[in-house]
């Protein structure tokens, strides 16, 4: 049989500019399973159903009064005495409006052998418009933001969800899952200015990236935009990193022009990306004489990368706190993965960054469990008794060189420990 679902929203909310406070979200979505059909008949597959959705969704996650000009007290010295005064902080913007991501949705599900192999597949689309940020202003308005509506973003994503029985006996029971899921963002527009811009070495014509906040459009949000680190320079090559203003065990990036200096946008270039790639996790269940389970759950966040600064050391208090303990370059012992102590980034505009990959395979649980059989437990007195086990984050495979690749401080661009 198949399915037609429809629906239609008007919503509103105070947050938003008395311009466009309200909105409108229609959606559609329609399932059709093939294998109720008269006509459909096999031996492998026990159920098919096709599904198909589309829908606009908004957002308004901006705060009760993010559209207001705002208001605060603060304090000043006229001279004799501390007076209270009121001050407008925050500036209005009477045309803000919903942020709308409109999706459309394409799914499978899927049934093999007796319902003893599940899978679940699922492609979408979606663009996000007027997304809601909060947009820096010169310093010359007063105001370092303000929150408005800016841009088109676009995710593609693909899910799979794959469900087996692989032994089915009284004296043992072997289920496992696997989840897939990978994700791609495009920003589609930003600004809307256009005009001539330049981007690693070459010259464009169309709308202007945002270089501060790292936008680029026709680029994922997530791109690394960066120098791409070569090495270190070593103790041959001092000549060459004079050229530069630099010396043996300073870091050696990639001169796309050529011309002894180290210049944003001719030599950053495109290096990676801050978020995974791909998502894995698989879940495998067991029982033996139904009364013994255990379980054991994998997880992977692949094809990434992250800034790691720990091992771009000063010449501050590092003798008085405890820090990592890196194998700093030293002309005794070279390396072209941390950079000597007191390293030189002044020919890079006072800030380089080193980055990592931030891939991994951890052992995120497994758990053990007894359930103490009836007669047992009545004989105790007991309705029933459970004895379990169970250990959290118990491995990581990564080469991360951090404390965890996956506990991110996205402010202080940091990684933290990760208990087990």
């Amino acid at each position: 049989g198949s399915l037609l679902t429809a629906s239609f929203r008007r919503d509103g909310c105070s947050a938003f500019g008395q311009e466009n406070p309200r909105a409108y979200f229609p959606a559609a979505a329609f399932a059709w399973r093939v294998s109720g059909e008269p006509f459909f008949k096999s031996d492998l597959i026990s159920d098919l159903k096709f599904r198909a959705s589309w829908g606009v969704n908004g957002n308004r996650s901006i705060g009760p009064f993010a559209a207001f000009s705002q208001m605060r007290s603060t304090q000043y010295f006229n001279g004799s005495e501390t007076q209270i005064g009121v001050q407008t902080y925050t500036l209005s913007n009477k045309a803000l409006k919903w942020e709308e991501t409109t999706s459309t949705n394409f799914g499978i599900d899927l049934s093999l052998l007796s319902n003893r192999i599940t899978a679940t597949i699922d492609y979408y689309d979606m663009i996000t418009r007027n997304l809601l940020v909060n947009r820096s202003l010169p310093r010359v308005t007063g105001f370092a933001n303000v929150t408005t509506n800016i841009g088109e973003l676009g995710n593609k994503g693909f899910e799979l969800t794959i469900g087996s029985t692989n032994v089915n006996s009284s004296a043992f029971t072997w289920r496992s899952n696997l989840n897939f899921s990978m994700n791609r963002n495009k920003l589609k527009s930003l600004f809307g200015e256009k005009g001539t811009y330049m981007l690693e070495g070459k010259t464009y014509t169309g709308e202007i990236p945002d270089y501060t906040n790292h936008w680029f459009i026709g680029r994922p949000i997530d791109a690394v935009w960066d120098y791409n680190i070569l090495g270190m320079w070593q103790m041959e090559e001092a000549e060459e990193a004079k050229r530069y203003n630099l010396k043996p065990g300073d870091i050696k990036a990639e001169d796309l022009d050529g011309n002894g200096a180290y210049e944003a946008l001719q030599d950053k270039k495109f290096i990676g990306f801050e978020q995974p790639r791909y998502l894995l996790g698989f879940r495998n269940d067991f029982t033996f004489w139904k009364n013994l389970t255990a379980s054991i759950f994998l997880r992977a966040d692949l094809g990434h990368i992250r800034p790691f600064i720990q091992p771009l050391a000063g010449w501050s208090t590092y003798d008085r706190i405890s820090t990592h303990n890196f194998e700093y370059w030293t002309p005794e012992n070279r390396s072209n993965e941390y950079p000597r102590l007191s390293v030189n980034d002044s020919p890079f505009g006072g800030k380089v960054m080193l980055y990592k990959p931030s891939s991994f395979l951890r052992v995120q649980d497994i758990s053990l469990s007894y359930n103490l059989p009836m007669p047992a437990a009545n004989a105790l007195k007991l309705h029933g008794a459970r004895v379990f086990g169970s250990v959290r984050n118990a491995l990581t495979f990564t080469k991360w060189p951090g404390w965890d690749p996956e506990s991110w401080n996205s402010q202080e661009r940091n990684s933290t420990p990760m208990p087990r």
